[in-house]
């Protein structure tokens, strides 16, 4: 998620995975330093075969400059 992703997030980001079929909505991206690195928060949602569901989670920006994701939840 480039910075200017953040910036305009406003409505939510579309993503679709061809693969499985799931789709959903990325929104409520925020930033944080907290850990002296660059991490992103955002709340998703999921719809699948299974219904559809609520994630929230936060991925950050590690020592090689590859994003990781730190914690992904069903809210629900």
């Amino acid at each position: 998620m480039s910075a200017a992703i953040v910036e305009e997030v406003d409505e939510g980001i579309g993503w679709a995975n061809a693969d499985t079929g799931s789709r959903g909505t990325i929104s409520m991206i925020s930033e944080s330093r907290d850990t002296g690195f660059l991490c992103r928060r955002f709340m998703t949602t999921r719809e699948s075969f299974e219904g559809v569901h609520l994630y929230q989670g936060e991925a950050c920006l590690g020592a090689a400059r590859m994003w990781m994701t730190k914690s992904f939840d069903r809210v629900q």
